[in-house]
């Protein structure tokens, strides 16, 4: 298994990813923070920005959106559901993977999206 550290979680029991079996990626809960800083306010540029994080963790492990199989979402307030989801949408386009999207005490901030995807083969 290859494991990987994004951004300033080296201090914590966290990885980004994780990649089983050489093509299974396994990306652990993100948040919209960039460099040290939090993104709030509205909803749709937290999912952008989460959704960016993910990118960048899947593009290390030799993945992109199109590899993706299934998301898990937690939103702090299922009021913003509608919003998220054309954030959502624009990100993924018509090829949209597999969801669950559930309420969540979160601890500051709007939105945390883990997924799975699937390296294609060589």
């Amino acid at each position: 298994m290859k494991f990987f550290r994004m951004g300033a979680a080296n201090d914590r029991p966290y990885v980004s990813a994780v990649i089983a079996d050489g093509r299974f990626v396994f990306v652990s809960g993100h948040t919209p923070m960039r460099g040290g800083k939090l993104f709030t306010g509205p909803i749709g540029i937290q999912t952008t920005v989460v959704l960016e994080n993910i990118a960048a963790v899947l593009e290390s492990a030799g993945a992109s959106f199109e590899d993706i199989v299934r998301c898990g979402v937690y939103l702090a307030d299922l009021a913003d559901l509608a919003e998220f989801n054309e954030a959502y949408v624009s990100a993924f386009g018509a090829r949209l993977p597999a969801r669950t999207t559930v309420g969540a005490s979160l601890p500051g901030y709007g939105v945390e999206i883990d997924c799975m995807a699937v390296v294609p083969q060589a």
